[in-house]
């Protein structure tokens, strides 16, 4: 589960709106594995996103 060539703009975690277009396509994505009611491991997944992307 790959985020990084959906949204991937530099600075991103500075913005609402980059945090939320990233939280949405994750989302998207738990969505897509039926994960999307794990809210510990959105978290997790969110807080390395951030970190790494």
């Amino acid at each position: 589960m790959l985020l990084c060539g959906v949204v991937n703009f530099p600075g991103w975690q500075n913005t609402s709106s980059g945090e939320r277009e990233v939280q949405k396509s994750l989302r998207k994505a738990l969505l897509k594995y039926q994960l999307h009611k794990d809210q510990v491991l959105f978290d997790r997944a969110y807080a390395y996103i951030k970190e790494y992307y």
